[in-house]
Order: structure tokens, then C-alpha cells, then sequence
């Protein structure tokens, strides 16, 4: 049987993720590339008598070593030892693709260019003659939509046949004075797999990865005096090869005139959703509505998954009671609590993002959100990492990286205490829209909300930053397709399956063994006075405990504290206290170790305990005023 390696290449949006699925389906595996924090996506299938392993790699505009993720695409590229690539192209914005695949071209890697969007294209008035794209480049090109199957099987059959495609592919001719430093670069290499030509163009561009493969540092010199009339070389042949993108994209494509009743209705949405007052009003009704949608599904999914465990557990209780039992029933309490109470939210949460993704909304909605953020002094850029909050703190913590200055990235880390992850969402619909009601569940993100802009008030008197504009492609508005959203909410709450469901196992087992040893009460002891505070009773420590390890296990060790019936041991005021409580602050201790490697271990420790210090003094004020009020 034969084994191939294929990757799959293409800007942010263009639909990679939608094409591996209709490869492969859901069986993929997401994981941080070796060494970095950067996710890419893994599958394998087995075609006729060839196993084909597909590697989704991050979206980027082309090969360079500026971003973690175009770092990430290079190394795959060229370490991972990839058999093919498939370069996912736009076709409504061909020439931009282009550039990207004429870099692949020249590191000499069998390429297959898959054109996505082409009703979208042909609906702009644009057409492209794929035969003659694929006679100028020397590859196959195959028009695709993954969403409907289309070209699916021709992808894989070109990929089956992957060893027929020419070696003769498009190369791009450089201006004499650049082909010369190509030459005197590439007779002084090492002995290297890959093309030297390739290899010379990349050390040329200053890629500092490719360096190693001199003989020595003074071929680099030699090569810049010989291009005295190319002082910027690396932005003259990255200039050519744009020309050279532009100019084929050109002679493939045809322009046709639409008919004045084709208006495009998009344009008309967008005067609505990006106007200046009219823009933000929208999203905060479309996020209000999300919210409520996420509360009123939530409830009913936990309120049908709640009667089926509590039966299940009663029915395990009956057994005659001995330390096996008693840890057992934990264990089971763990996993069946957190899953009625996390599983629900966390799914639905991740459905909903991934129809505002796949629509073309979220996109919109950052650009709304973003006019409210520059009033805190947050630069533009800020909200993509507070965005991809509400999914995680781990990976937003990682995409602070966007940000030029560390005091920018720093300043935007410590916003993610008040910014509520898929977990803490669970935590504020699961336990207190759930036993408390929805205007409880929505005090919870006011006061997170006030929380939040206190604290980013205060940031901004100490750390002055000048706000920079936000730089975000706006994809066209899409038809979503709910085996896609399916597939992707599927994917991204996988963690939550296999890791966190295991440790609401473990944190059950933890819990019934501390409290039988009668070591609870030491520990719950020493830390009464917090409890004090927040107005609750002393036993509320552990799950707080315990929600810092893993924030999953929070709802669950409530009630396994307290019991199922929270509402009883609890009232409203100390619902909504428990809630304010363990949603703001650094949210778990994967978070922190994510703070750890970004800002090291002495800004991140004092990060984390300030905020969890913060919201537990925001909480217990809060009881307070509420109290007397």
C-alpha cells in the first residue's frame, strides 16, 4: 500500500477546512505544530489501494517567516516531507492566490490548484479559463466546492496520479541583475534536497531559516554588492512575482458585465451591518440575541440531560455503600453533572460560531466591536485574540502575537479575565441561568462586562498605546451548510470529549476521597473567610478550587458539593455571587501556562493571582451593594 503526504495551502477564508472535510469527513485530528501554539489539522483516508494523510496548514498570504503561521507553513512545507500540495485558491480574487502558488512553484513541490467560489466569481461577472491557467502553469487546476462535492473526486484523483504532473512547471524570470545573485547564491550552497534556485530566491528575501544552507555568510554580502541597483532586492522580487501573478490572472480571466438587475444585495446588508451608528446597534441585537438563543437551547438541552443522569445516579446509589462504591458514584456525579451542565452551552456556543463564520458575519461583528474598543485604548488589531476568547483563553492568549509591542500584547492578556470562554459560558448558563433564570445569567456578564471596563480604564491611565487601524479581510456573505457546522462545532469541541470529560471523572473521585478522609474540611477550612465574603457557604471553596485546575469541572463540583438542587442550598443573590466569582480572573491553569510561555512565569503568576484577587473583591462587593439594595 502506498502512503502519501498531502498538504493543503491557502489564505485565511478560503475555504481549506470546508475541503478537508469533504476529503475526509470529521475524523481529523487538531494539534499545536512541534514547537509552537499554532493548531493544524490532520486526517488520513484510504483511496482504492493509497493511503493519503492530509495536513491543513494555517491560512497565510504567502511563504515567509514574518508571522508563527506562515513559520509554521514553511516548516510543513519543507520538513514535513509532503508528497503534494493542494493550493486552495479564491476565485474571485485569483491574482492574490497566484502569488502564493507561484511560490510553491518554484520550491518545485507537485501542485495541484483547487479554485473555490466559482459561483460566487461568476456571479461578480468574472470567469476563468481553467485551461488555460493550467497550460500556463504546467499544473492541473480543478474547480471546486466542497460544500456540494464538486471536484472532490478529481482532487483525489489527481493526487492518486500525483507522480504524472510535469516537472516543467511555470518559472518566473527575474530582471538580470536579481537572476545574477540567483546564480552566484546558488553555486555556493550545501548539498540540499531542495531546489537551489528556490533556496537562493528565499536567502535573497532574508530568510534567515535558509541560511544554513551556505557555505558561508559571505556569499550574502557578494550577493547584495552585486544588486547595487536592487538595494531593496527582497521587495523587488517579491514585486515581480506579484507582476508576474497579476499578469496571468489577467490573461485567464474575462470580465462580463451584469445586467442592472443583478444588483448585489450584499452591498445593501453591508450599509447596514458596517454603518457607523447603525453597524454597532445591529451587533449588540444580534448578540443579545445569540445570548438569549444559547440560554433558552441550553436550558432545555440541560434540563432533559439533568433528569436523565439524576436517574441514572439514583438508581447507582442504591447499591450497598463501601469506599469503591462511594468513589465510583463520584466519579460517575463528575462526569454526568458536567456533561449536562458544560456539554450543552459549550456545543451550542460552538454551532453558533461556526454559523456566524461560515454566513460571513463575525467578521462583520469584529469590525463593529472594534470602534467600542479603541475608546479603552485598546489598538485595533486587540480584538481578534479577545474574540477568539470566547472560544479559549489558551489559544487567544497565543494570538496576542498579532500586536507589535509585548506591552500591547500584555495589556490585551489581562482583558481575558472578564472576557467569558466556552467553559465560563457553560458556567453562567449552566449553573446560574439554569438555577437562578436569565436575568441572573445576564447580571453575571454585565457585571463582567463593568468589571472589565473599570479594569481597561485603569490599564490605560498606566500604559499609554496609540491605536492602529484594524486590517480584516470581509468575506461575502455565504450560504451556511449544517453538515459543515456540524463537522467544524464537532471538531473544536473534541478536547472537551476526550480530556475534559475524564477529569470531571478524576474530579469527582478527588472529591469523594477528600471529603471521606475528612481532609475537605482542611482545606475548606483556611479559606472560609473567602466564602465569608462572598456571602456563600465554606463548601462553594472547592468547586472554586477545582474550576481553577480545569474551569469545566466548576458546575459539576457544585453539585457535587451542594447536590442537585442548587436553589435550595443557594439563593439568587448567591447564585449570581458564585457566578461573578468564578468567571472573572485568569479562567484555568492550562491558561497560565499559556501566559507563562507568551509573558514568563513572574508577569504571568502576578497577572493571574491579581485577577483572581479582583474578582473576587468585584464579587464580594457586589453581594454587598446588592444586598443593601
Amino acid at each position: 500500500m502506498e502512503n502519501f503526504k498531502v498538504l493543503l495551502i491557502g489564505q485565511p477564508n478560503v475555504g481549506k477546512s470546508s475541503l478537508l472535510n469533504s476529503l475526509v469527513g470529521p475524523r481529523v485530528t487538531v494539534s499545536n505544530y512541534p514547537g509552537t501554539t499554532v493548531e493544524i489539522t490532520k486526517a488520513k483516508k484510504k483511496f482504492n489501494n493509497t493511503k493519503i494523510e492530509f495536513v491543513d496548514t494555517p491560512g497565510i498570504y504567502s511563504i515567509s517567516d514574518r508571522t508563527e503561521e506562515e513559520k509554521v507553513t514553511e516548516k510543513a512545507i519543507f520538513e514535513e516531507e509532503a508528497d503534494a500540495a493542494i493550493v486552495v485558491a479564491d476565485a474571485t480574487s485569483l491574482e492574490r492566490s497566484l502569488y502564493m502558488t507561484l511560490q510553491i512553484l518554484e520550491a518545485q513541490i507537485p501542485t495541484v490548484l483547487a479554485l473555490n467560489f466559482i459561483e460566487d466569481a461568476e456571479k461578480k461577472g468574472i470567469k476563468i479559463d481553467y485551461e488555460k491557467l493550467s497550460a500556463i502553469l504546467h499544473i492541473p487546476i480543478v474547480p471546486i466546492n466542497p460544500l456540494i462535492k464538486r471536484g472532490i473526486d478529481q482532487i483525489v484523483d489527481t493526487v492518486l496520479h500525483i507522480q504524472n504532473i510535469p516537472k516543467d512547471i511555470f518559472t518566473i524570470e527575474y530582471d538580470d541583475h536579481i537572476e545574477s545573485a540567483i546564480d552566484k547564491v546558488s553555486s555556493q550552497l550545501k548539498e540540499t534536497s531542495l531546489p537551489k534556485r528556490f533556496v537562493s530566491l528565499r536567502i535573497l528575501e532574508g530568510d534567515e531559516d535558509f541560511f544554513r544552507f551556505l557555505k558561508s555568510d559571505r556569499v550574502i554580502r557578494e550577493a547584495k554588492e552585486s544588486l547595487k541597483k536592487h538595494p531593496k532586492g527582497a521587495e523587488d522580487i517579491a514585486i515581480t512575482r506579484y507582476g508576474t501573478a497579476s499578469f496571468i490572472a489577467e490573461k485567464v480571466t474575462q470580465i462580463v458585465p451584469l445586467l442592472k438587475k443583478e444588483k448585489n444585495w450584499q452591498e445593501d446588508v453591508d450599509r447596514i451591518l458596517l454603518h457607523k451608528i447603525g453597524g454597532p446597534l445591529t451587533t449588540a441585537l444580534f448578540l443579545l440575541a445569540i445570548f438569549g438563543v444559547l440560554l433558552y437551547l441550553g436550558n432545555l438541552m440541560q434540563g432533559f440531560l439533568t433528569g436523565l443522569t439524576e436517574s441514572l445516579l439514583s438508581s447507582i446509589a442504591t447499591a450497598e455503600p463501601s469506599v469503591i462504591t462511594i468513589l465510583l458514584v463520584n466519579g460517575l456525579t463528575g462526569i454526568a453533572l458536567g456533561v449536562s451542565i458544560a456539554l450543552p452551552y459549550i456545543f451550542l456556543f460552538y454551532l453558533l460560531l461556526g454559523l456566524l463564520e461560515d454566513v460571513g458575519l463575525l467578521s462583520r461583528f469584529i469590525v463593529n466591536t472594534e470602534i467600542f474598543f479603541k475608546k479603552i485604548g485598546l489598538p485595533g488589531k486587540a480584538f481578534i485574540p479577545l474574540a477568539l476568547g470566547l472560544g479559549c483563553t489558551a489559544p487567544a492568549t497565543r494570538a496576542t502575537r498579532v500586536l507589535p509591542s509585548e506591552e500591547e500584547q500584555f495589556y490585551t492578556a489581562s482583558l481575558f479575565a472578564f472576557v467569558p470562554c466556552s467553559s465560563r459560558i457553560a458556567i453562567i448558563m449552566g449553573v446560574v441561568g439554569f438555577y437562578g433564570g436569565v436575568n441572573l445569567a445576564l447580571s453575571v456578564f454585565a457585571t463582567s462586562l463593568a468589571a472589565g471596563l473599570i479594569w481597561a480604564f485603569g490599564i490605560k491611565k498606566v500604559i499609554q498605546i496609540e491605536s492602529e487601524p484594524l486590517l480584516l479581510e470581509l468575506p461575502p456573505y455565504r450560504k451556511p451548510l449544517i453538515k459543515n457546522i456540524l463537522a467544524k462545532s464537532w471538531i473544536r469541541m473534541k478536547d472537551f470529549v476526550y480530556i475534559v470529560i475524564p477529569l470531571l471523572a478524576l474530579g469527582g473521585i478527588a472529591y469523594g476521597f477528600l471529603d471521606m478522609s475528612g481532609i475537605t474540611n482542611i482545606i475548606v477550612g483556611p479559606l472560609s473567610p473567602i466564602a465569608s465574603w462572598l456571602g456563600m457557604p465554606s463548601e462553594t471553596i472547592i468547586p472554586i478550587i477545582f474550576g481553577f485546575l480545569q474551569k469545566d469541572l466548576t458546575g459539576a463540583m457544585l453539585l457535587s458539593v451542594l447536590g442537585s438542587e442548587i436553589s435550595l442550598a443557594l439563593n439568587a443573590l448567591q447564585i449570581y455571587t458564585f457566578g461573578v466569582a468564578t468567571t472573572i480572573g485568569i479562567p484555568c491553569i492550562i491558561a497560565l501556562g499559556m501566559l507563562i510561555k507568551e509573558f514568563g512565569f513572574k508577569k504571568a503568576i502576578l497577572l493571574t493571582i491579581i485577577s483572581i484577587f479582583y474578582g473576587i473583591l468585584f464579587a464580594g462587593l457586589a453581594w454587598r451593594i446588592f444586598s443593601i439594595v
